[in-house]
């Protein structure tokens, strides 16, 4: 699973963004998300992984997104990000996205996590099964399609261990 890949499974919706997609693969993602919507009136749950590595986007992109989710919001029952890196730029993404929840008025609820299993455990209520739903299920589905990604490519002067 790469940046910008997504995981459909009933009415979850689970994307990785380690805040360089294009600003093109937005629309598919988006059409997704309301195909995926359609058959559940209360809307699906997205789950943002942010991994260590993620980086801030572009202007354009944090524009794009905003009004992305301004236009799914009909279709949301909430909104979750797991805030996978640590150190200043961990905590500056959950200091953004926390603002997010108090400044931007949403008819879902958006939460701001570090765990997998804490984010996971608080979408599984909006979930239209969430009641028979288990929250170690989903974490296999999200950790057996993570595992098939290949690691982040070296940058410059870097190692990669394989």
């Amino acid at each position: 699973m790469n940046a910008g890949e997504f995981i459909q499974w009933q009415d979850l919706f689970v994307v990785l963004d380690n805040g360089a997609i294009p600003i093109a693969r937005y629309p598919p993602i988006e059409a997704a998300m309301l195909e995926q919507a359609r058959p559940y009136p209360k809307g699906i749950s997205c789950l943002v992984i942010l991994p260590p590595e993620t980086r801030p986007p572009p202007d354009n992109v944090k524009v794009a997104v905003k009004q992305l989710l301004t236009r799914l919001a009909r279709s949301l029952s909430s909104l979750a990000y797991v805030v996978e890196g640590t150190g200043f730029k961990g905590i500056a993404a959950r200091a953004t996205l926390g603002g997010m929840k108090i400044f931007a008025s949403r008819p879902y609820p958006i939460y701001v996590d570090t765990s997998l299993k804490e984010s996971v455990g608080k979408v599984i209520p909006h979930l239209a099964n969430g009641q028979t739903t288990s929250v170690s299920a989903i974490m296999k589905l999200i950790t057996d399609a993570r595992v098939q990604m290949p690691p982040p490519s070296p940058k410059a002067g870097e190692v990669t261990l394989r």
